[in-house]
C-alpha cells in the first residue's frame, strides 16, 4: 500500500522543556490545633498551594502545568503562591515523601496527580490532621478525605473501544495496548476496555504497552505486526495516533482503524494527511488543563466555597471528521492539545509564558 506522506515525522516525542517554576518559600503554616489551613491562608493573605507531580517531565503533565500557572498569574495575581514539586518514575513512595514535605513547609492546599490509588496515604493522613485540604487531580485516588478532580478517565476507555467495535468489519481480531500499569487511570480504566470489546465480538490476539510514548507505541505495534499483520483494528490507551500508523506505514499494511488519544497535535494531524490512505481513528484524551480546574476548585475552597467532592468532567476527541480543526500544521508533532480547559478560557498566549517548546 501506499501511504501519503512518512507518519513518523518527529516521532520520538520528547518531553515538553521544563517548565518555570516557583519554588519560593512558603509562610504559611498548619492551623494551630487542627484548624483548617484553608480558613486562615499565609500570614501575608496569600494561599500557597502545592502540586506533586510524579512523572516530571512527561509532556501531558507539564502542559498541565503550565496551563496551571497561566491561570494562576492571569485570575489569582498575588492570591496564589504555587510550590511545584516533581518526583520521578511515578514512585507511589516518593510522591507520599514529596506530599510529606509539602505538609511540613505549611502549604494550604496539596493537589496531587496520584501515582497509585492508595500510595499517598500516609501524607494524607497528616494533611487531615493539620487540616489541609488535599485534592487528586488528574486522576482518581481511593480516600475518603480527598477531594477529586479528574477526567473521567474510565469514560474514556469506554467511548474508545466502543468506537473501535462499531468500525471493525468481518475480521474482528484487534491490538490493545494499555498505557502504564500501576497508574490508577490506566488500571481503572483497561478493564472495561477489555470487557467493552470482548462484549461487542472482537478479540484480543495480541497485548502490550505504549508507557504513553509515541515512540514506544509504534516499537510495541511493530513487533506485533510481525507475528500479527492481519489483526482488525488496535486500541492504544491515551497515545498511540501517531506511532501505530506509523507501524503500519513502515510495514507497508493496509491502515485498520486506530484509538489513540495522547492528545498531542502529531495524532490530528495524522488523521488528516492520511485520511485518503484509509487511516480512520479516535484519539480520546483528557484536557491537560484538568490541573488548571483543580487549582480554580482550591482557591474556591479555600475562600470558603463549598464544592463537589468528586468531580470528574468528560474527554475529548479526535476523530477523522474533526482532525483539521484541531492539526495546527505550524505547530510541532509533540505540541500537546488541550492547554484550555472548558470555561476557563485559557488563551494559546497564556499558556506559552509558562512553557517552553
Amino acid at each position: 500500500m501506499q501511504h501519503s506522506r512518512t507518519i513518523a515525522r518527529g516521532i520520538g516525542i520528547a518531553a515538553i522543556a521544563a517548565l518555570s517554576v516557583s519554588l519560593a518559600a512558603c509562610s504559611s503554616a498548619p492551623a494551630e490545633g487542627g484548624g483548617s489551613a484553608a480558613e486562615d491562608g499565609s500570614d501575608d493573605g496569600t494561599f500557597v498551594i502545592g502540586f506533586q507531580q510524579p512523572l516530571g517531565g512527561q509532556a501531558w503533565r507539564e502542559t498541565g502545568l503550565a496551563a496551571m500557572q497561566a491561570l494562576a498569574a492571569r485570575d489569582y495575581g498575588d492570591k496564589v503562591e504555587l510550590k511545584i514539586v516533581r518526583t520521578n518514575d511515578n514512585d507511589a513512595a516518593q510522591q507520599n515523601a514529596a506530599i510529606q514535605n509539602l505538609i511540613a513547609e505549611g502549604v494550604d492546599a496539596i493537589l496531587f496527580d496520584p501515582a497509585s490509588a492508595t500510595g499517598a496515604d500516609a501524607a494524607i493522613s497528616q494533611a487531615k490532621a493539620a487540616g489541609i485540604p488535599v485534592f487528586a487531580n488528574g486522576g482518581p485516588y481511593d480516600n475518603e478525605y480527598v477531594y477529586t478532580v479528574s477526567t473521567d478517565w474510565a469514560s474514556a476507555g469506554k467511548t474508545g473501544a466502543e468506537w473501535l467495535v462499531s468500525q471493525l468489519g468481518d475480521n474482528k481480531e484487534v491490538v490493545v495496548l494499555e498505557g502504564v500499569a500501576g497508574v490508577p487511570l490506566n488500571d481503572t480504566s483497561m478493564p472495561t476496555v477489555t470487557e467493552v470489546l470482548e462484549e461487542g465480538g472482537a478479540t484480543i490476539v495480541a497485548e502490550g504497552a505504549n508507557g504513553w510514548n509515541e515512540a514506544d507505541a509504534q516499537q510495541t505495534m511493530a513487533q506485533i505486526l510481525q507475528s500479527h499483520p492481519d489483526v482488525g483494528g488496535v486500541y492504544s490507551f491515551l497515545t498511540g495516533g501517531q506511532g501505530v500508523p506509523a507501524a503500519f506505514a513502515d510495514a507497508n499494511i493496509d491502515f485498520v482503524p486506530v484509538v489513540g488519544g495522547s492528545g498531542y497535535n502529531g495524532e490530528a494531524c495524522t488523521l488528516v494527511d492520511n485520511a485518503e490512505a484509509g487511516l480512520s481513528g479516535n484519539m480520546v484524551f483528557g484536557h491537560p488543563a484538568i490541573y488548571a480546574k483543580g487549582l480554580e476548585q482550591a482557591v474556591l475552597l479555600l475562600e470558603g466555597e463549598e464544592i463537589e467532592q468528586e468531580q470528574y468532567f468528560p474527554p475529548a476527541e479526535i476523530t477523522t471528521e474533526n482532525a483539521e480543526e484541531f492539526c495546527q500544521p505550524d505547530m510541532p508533532d509533540n505540541f500537546q492539545l488541550g492547554y484550555d480547559f472548558p470555561g476557563l478560557d485559557i488563551t494559546l498566549e497564556e499558556y506559552l509564558e509558562f512553557a517552553k517548546q
